[in-house]
């Protein structure tokens, strides 16, 4: 069967090919890795396979995100694994590195397919082409081509001296807190973002900052940008419209209270309870 996508023809007709499927923000998956399905295992007729996403290659092999959540007998099907479908933003176990990248591209792409299916230009259907990696109007007038975008965010682990800001926004699950983050605004520079998040939500002054990393966060189509600030006020004044509650922390009192099940720490795939272990392996003298 042709699709008339020659980049998806090709990596359709791969053997070495396998699938991501999704539901939603949620993925098929075995022990918080991605379950890889072979074309001829899926249970699925070939018309579906339009609508599959050419997210990659591990050597040589395609791997291609397909969301069967328009799709029958959803649970019944997937009799593949001892694994099921499972929702992203609530995974709380390690995520492998690759497997992630895997994943969060996968699960970006089968959104943003999802909440563009017209064009914003002229209303027209858009039809997904380059194997996915675009969508273009049908209307011949306009034939405007679009590209997923990435919404940067900035994620700050605000430092005092030895202590550290956690905080807590009223949708976490109970006892847990995190550091501070938001999106980046229209004409703001990373570090603008993150003197004005800091000053809104906590009221406090930032100074030095530093680059830690980067992670993509494909809620929906997020790129965490990190970085640890100096606090030059150490006085906090809520925004209680952002935040439940916040407070300094030293590695005493972290430790000292997730022991005591007082306080959770983020979920281990995420950037921020990366940021927050590193920052108690560091000195505390």
């Amino acid at each position: 069967m042709s699709i008339g996508d020659k980049i998806l023809d090709t990596a359709l007709a791969d053997p070495s090919a396998r699938f991501l499927l999704f539901r939603g923000e949620e993925a098929f998956l075995e022990d918080a890795e991605p379950v890889l399905v072979a074309r001829a295992d899926l249970p699925f007729p070939d018309e579906t396979l339009a609508s599959a996403i050419l997210v990659g290659h591990v050597g040589e092999a395609p791997r291609l995100a397909l969301d069967v959540s328009h799709l029958e007998g959803k649970d019944g099907a997937f009799r593949l694994s001892s694994g099921g479908f499972r929702n992203l933003r609530r995974l709380q176990e390690p995520v492998a590195p690759e497997a992630w990248r895997l994943l969060a591209r996968a699960s970006a792409l089968v959104s943003w397919h999802r909440s563009h299916p017209v064009c914003p230009m002229c209303g027209a259907p858009t039809r997904p082409e380059m194997g996915g990696a675009t969508r273009v109007c049908s209307n011949e007038a306009c034939a405007q081509v679009h590209y997923p975008r990435t919404n940067p965010s900035v994620i700050v682990r605000l430092v005092n001296g030895e202590r550290c800001l956690l905080a807590r926004q009223p949708q976490f699950s109970p006892h847990v807190r995190s550091v501070l983050a938001g999106f980046v605004e229209p004409g703001e520079s990373l570090e603008d973002a993150i003197r004005r998040e800091v000053a809104e939500e906590v009221g406090i002054r930032a100074g030095k900052i530093t680059y830690l990393g980067s992670q993509p966060w494909p809620f929906p189509m997020s790129l965490m940008v990190a970085f640890e600030a100096e606090a030059l006020t150490d006085e906090i004044r809520l925004d209680d419209e952002e935040l439940e509650e916040a407070g300094w922390y030293t590695r005493d009192d972290v430790r000292r209270d997730v022991g005591a099940g007082k306080l959770i720490l983020p979920s281990l795939k995420s950037i921020a309870r990366r940021m927050i272990e590193e920052w108690l392996a560091g000195s505390s003298e």
